[in-house]
Parts: C-alpha cells; sequence; structure tokens
C-alpha cells in the first residue's frame, strides 16, 4: 500500500429497520426494539474510491482501519450532530413506543405544559390575588381570614410551584398529610377549589384539579 489514506472511526448514525438490508456488504439483523447492531463505520480510501465498512464493536472497527493503515491511531470517536440526534430520537421512540405513545404525543404535551407554566404564577400570588379580589367583593373579615390562614398554609407546601402545574395527586396527598379531622381537611379543600376557579378565570391553568372532591363524614365539628 504506497503511502496512508486517512482513514476515520466514526459512531454509525442509528438506522430503523425491520427487514435485514445489506450496507457495505453487511447485513443489518431485524430487530423488534429496531437498534441496530452496526454501530461502528471505518471510513476509508482504496484504489481513489471512497469506501465506508460498519462493524458491531469498536475494537472490531479499528482491527479492520489498521489492516489498511498499520500506523493507524485511534483517536476519540466523536459522534457527529446528525449522529447524536438520530441516537437520542432513537431512543426516545422506543421508550415511548413500550408505553404506546408517539414522539408526536411527548411534544404536544410538553408544549402543553410550557404553555402553562409559562402564563402561570405561584401559589402564593394566586392566593394574593385571590384574597384580594375577595375584598374587592366585600367579603367580610371572618372569610377574608379563613381565606388568608388556610391558603397561605397551602401556598407554603407549594411554594414556588406554578400553580398550572400542581396536580390533584399532590394536593390530596397534601391534604390526607394533615393532621386535622375530615371537616376540616374538607374545608382546605373547598376553598383550594374556590382559588382554583379563580386561577382558571385568571389563565392561570386550564382545569381546576381540586374537582370538588370531598370525603364524606357524619363527624362532629371541627
Amino acid at each position: 500500500m504506497k503511502g496512508h489514506q486517512p482513514i476515520h472511526i466514526h459512531r454509525a448514525i442509528p438506522r430503523r429497520t425491520r427487514t435485514s438490508p445489506t450496507i457495505g456488504g453487511n447485513e443489518i439483523a431485524g430487530s423488534d426494539t429496531n437498534e441496530v447492531n452496526l454501530k461502528f463505520v471505518v471510513k476509508y480510501r482504496e484504489a481513489a474510491k471512497r469506501k465506508q465498512k460498519f462493524f458491531e464493536t469498536e475494537e472490531e472497527a479499528i482491527e479492520f482501519a489498521r489492516t489498511k493503515n498499520p500506523n493507524f491511531r485511534r483517536d476519540p470517536i466523536q459522534e457527529t450532530e446528525a449522529q447524536a440526534s438520530a441516537r437520542v430520537l432513537l431512543g426516545c421512540t422506543n421508550k415511548l413506543r413500550a408505553r404506546g405513545k408517539t414522539i408526536q404525543d411527548a411534544t404536544d404535551f410538553f408544549v402543553q405544559h410550557l404553555m402553562a407554566t409559562e402564563k402561570s404564577c405561584t401559589a402564593a400570588k394566586l392566593v394574593d390575588e385571590f384574597v384580594a379580589a375577595k375584598q374587592k367583593e366585600a367579603a367580610s373579615n371572618f372569610d377574608l381570614e379563613d381565606f388568608r390562614s388556610h391558603l397561605t398554609t397551602f401556598s407554603k407546601r407549594f411554594d414556588g410551584d406554578p400553580v398550572g402545574t400542581i396536580t390533584s395527586t399532590q394536593i390530596d396527598n397534601w391534604l390526607r398529610s394533615l393532621n386535622v379531622s375530615i371537616i376540616k381537611r374538607n374545608h382546605y379543600r373547598r376553598l383550594i377549589m374556590l382559588a382554583f376557579n379563580f386561577a382558571v378565570q385568571r389563565g392561570y391553568t386550564n382545569s381546576n384539579p381540586v374537582f370538588g372532591r370531598f370525603v364524606v363524614s357524619r363527624a362532629g365539628n371541627c
């Protein structure tokens, strides 16, 4: 071999396949998970022509490269941006497919989450605005104090969380953690539901996570 032609080893871009196509004389086995077995490609020149050969392991790729150039030195294998993106996309696709979802489903869900977060406010801000609105509606001092004391406790638990991201499960778990009577717990729930109705009206969230669900009890006064 006259001189030594440049030889490069790259990670192969993942290919989704259910058949067994041939690439560079190498057959890629079909896979239910659409993952290729040939993950490394050696690019070289032979007889003035550009060629490439695929391998399953990095060691096999290096061994082949040294048959073409005994002085081949292994440099860190770098992924191109396209290769890295394709690998990540394939991994995400497989994870979602295992749960019956698609990349489109994930994108739609995340965009909705971002929109809810961007236009939302913190629980503390919601309580402040809700109480201020009730004050303008001439609510009694008793009711205003009731709102402040109970909803402030709620806002401290969810401090910093955008109300658009607070879930019914989180609220329910918090209510059940309170060391209070069932009637008291339902009172908290009712006030939180009113606050979230206000949040929906203000556009801070798309729906009310409380849903007005209450625990039925014949217990005495709280």
